[in-house]
């Protein structure tokens, strides 16, 4: 079929079928009379999207640190609106590890050396987080399919801020891993019990200051005592997330 016909099977413009063609999503034979694609495929793709799998239109970013600064300036100032508007025109396109690496963590850096300049209160610090939670969450999702294996997101005892391991749930799920995401301060026996009742490969420990990487460090070690078959990865300030996808696909 023509690619406009197939487009109208799919629901969607023409351009946005154009650009599944242009990107390898819809393969497609060009003919003198513009593209044609093979039902099959159009009907393979049909049930991708009704399965929650639909193709990403991909978005060029051209100043991350534009949308760093947009993001530091509305969530400094509490602004949840502003902040969610730029957020998810970009979460349209873009992948959670790029949201998380080039936009979230700069202006969460920015307000946590302001804060310690004694230029933003703790309350201020503790909403421009909470705002950041917030926008990441309903994208967390787990996606269909078989998981590339099951991981434990938690931080060490002690750790009150909860983001960097939400950040790392958003990202493994997004990475094809199944998740269990505990959030912060728990009992390192709670974590060791709930990651062998699930049968988890791999254990993540967050933490956002120096003291709690070490007591994370201290947890790693803990566990690989207790339960030597989990592998166990301790972040730290300053980690990359794309280095804990690299680090956790080794296993």
């Amino acid at each position: 079929m023509q690619l406009r016909e197939a487009a109208e099977a799919l629901g969607v413009h023409y351009q946005t079928a154009y650009g599944w063609v242009r990107q390898g999503t819809l393969q497609a034979r060009k003919t003198g009379r513009g593209y044609e694609v093979l039902d099959s495929d159009v009907r393979a793709l049909a049930e991708r999207r009704a399965a929650g799998t639909a193709p990403r239109p991909q978005v060029r970013v051209r100043d991350w640190p534009a949308h760093a600064g947009r993001l530091y300036d509305a969530i400094v100032t509490g602004d949840e609106t502003l902040a969610r508007h730029d957020f998810d025109r970009l979460a349209a396109g873009v992948s959670m590890i790029d949201l998380c690496e080039r936009v979230i963590t700069p202006a969460l850096r920015r307000v946590g050396d302001e804060w310690a300049a004694g230029e933003l209160t703790i309350a201020e610090e503790h909403r421009a987080s909470a705002i950041c939670e917030r926008l990441i969450a309903p994208r967390a999702h787990q996606p269909p399919g078989r998981p590339r294996g099951i991981a434990v997101t938690a931080t060490p005892p002690a750790e009150r801020h909860s983001l960097p391991a939400l950040m790392a749930a958003a990202c493994l799920r997004e990475d094809r891993w199944l998740v269990h995401h505990l959030a912060a301060d728990l009992p390192v026996a709670d974590v060791i019990g709930l990651a062998l009742e699930v049968g988890a490969d791999l254990v993540v420990l967050s933490s956002a200051t120096a003291q709690t990487a070490r007591a994370a460090r201290r947890a790693a070690r803990e566990i690989g005592f207790s339960a030597p078959r989990l592998r166990v990865l301790a972040g730290r300030p300053g980690d990359r997330l794309s280095q804990l996808l690299e680090l956790a696909r080794q296993g």
